[in-house]
């Protein structure tokens, strides 16, 4: 198997479309981390309070 060569370049396309590809995976994420992130984490809070609380007697 042939080392890599260091001083070999990628044409311009094909950095161009990895760069796209890359910028629509950054969009998704922050998309999903939008309706995922806080949002979750204020429902699981409130499920929390609205959550019955047991009455315990020792």
């Amino acid at each position: 198997m042939e080392d890599f060569d260091d001083d070999a370049t990628a044409p311009e396309h094909l950095k161009g479309m990895l760069t796209a590809e890359i910028d629509a995976i950054r969009d998704a994420m922050t998309i999903v981390q939008m309706f995922l992130g806080e949002g979750v984490i204020a429902g699981v809070k409130l499920l929390q309070e609205l959550e019955p609380k047991e009455n315990k007697v020792d």
